[in-house]
């Protein structure tokens, strides 16, 4: 589907003898699966560009069927991870000399034991590359099973769209299975404590105050955060009209101190994203801010965790908490009361 000879790990696949009947299209997600309704162009591309290791092709066809089949839209975040699962498997199958049409027995569980091992990472092409030459290879470092699962989620997407299209019926990662996670969740990752929710909003500008307490009241995500617009704020009612995971749409109450903070900035400006660019850019800025308060960064997903804590804190019930979050399960919610229960150091304070 494209030519533009991409790289994976840093090992360039070769997509230049590419003979391509389908023009690349820079539309929407529905527009460009429309390209691939031909079932016999479907087929010979998909047969191509698996001889080929051809990555933006195979990205192009995963991505048109998961469009077409999938249950619901996803999010630019999960489209990413799959896109940089299929780049692992293609780098993997590059490696092994992996058929990928016909993949052999056990090579989908080595592809896994190799992304739990670390053996397998994506690596970005720096603009301004010194000699690596002489450098030793960075050593291995083992990925977490959640990240293990997205990007085997990828591959999978792969596979079910390499069906569709008729070129093969392999399923390389039937019965393959990530190891278990030996660390729970409330140990992996922690909220700001409210001291230091406090210090962020003594620093920054007043988009910056609105991004703390979009997250640390109103429970936002990252990419939550920086999709907000003007339209999407009631100050009368004191709500926020939210776009979340797979497009659903929820409403939020707007806590008072977020209310002047949105009534002060939007006076301000005239923009109508009221955060703007994209999570990795906000990260940025909190993480630069937390420099400048004094604050140890944790991540900007860690202030939405500083809005289920704290309502738990405050008496609120798990439903109350997966409403106000937008958890499709209460189940989810459960951690912030872990986070909450300040018993058993109470009790160690009196020993």
């Amino acid at each position: 589907m494209m030519t533009n000879d991409p790289t994976v790990g840093g090992e360039a696949l070769d997509s230049a003898s590419s003979s391509l009947t389908l023009v690349p299209y820079q539309g929407d997600a529905l527009t460009r699966a429309r390209l691939w309704l031909d079932p016999e162009v479907r087929r010979r591309e998909a047969v191509r560009a698996a001889r080929d290791l051809d990555l933006e092709t195979l990205w192009a066809l995963t991505e048109a069927h998961h469009t077409l089949q999938g249950s619901a839209q996803s999010s630019r975040h999960t489209l990413r991870t799959y896109r940089n699962g299929v780049r692992l498997w293609l780098l993997f199958a590059q490696r092994r000399a992996v058929g990928l049409l016909h993949p052999k027995a056990d090579q989908g569980a080595l592809f896994v034991r190799e992304l739990e091992a670390g053996e397998l990472r994506l690596t970005r092409q720096r603009k301004n590359k010194k000699d690596e030459s002489a450098q030793p290879p960075p050593r291995p470092r083992p990925l977490t099973p959640s990240s293990v699962n997205a990007y085997l989620a990828g591959a999978r997407a792969l596979y079910r769209a390499l069906r569709w299209a008729g070129a093969s019926s392999a399923d390389p990662f039937l019965d393959v299975k990530v190891g278990a996670d030996k660390v729970a969740r409330w140990d992996k990752r922690s909220p700001y404590p409210q001291a230091a929710i406090e210090a962020l909003l003594q620093v920054g500008d007043a988009r910056h105050r609105v991004m703390v307490l979009l997250g640390a009241h109103a429970g936002l995500r990252a990419s939550e955060m920086v999709s907000l617009s003007r339209n999407d704020v009631d100050l009368s009612a004191g709500r926020l009209k939210v776009t979340g995971k797979g497009r659903k749409v929820r409403s939020v109450n707007l806590s008072a101190s977020l209310r002047r903070e949105l009534s002060a900035l939007m006076a301000q400006s005239a923009s109508d994203k009221l955060i703007g660019g994209t999570p990795e850019a906000a990260r940025l800025r909190l993480r630069r801010e937390c420099l400048k308060a004094g604050v140890p960064f944790l991540s900007l997903h860690a202030l939405r965790h500083s809005a289920g804590t704290r309502l738990v804190k405050s008496g609120r019930t798990l439903q109350d908490v997966a409403r106000h979050l937008g958890h499709a399960s209460v189940a989810t919610a459960e951690i912030y009361a872990k986070w909450a229960d300040e018993s058993l150091q109470n009790e160690l304070d009196n020993w």
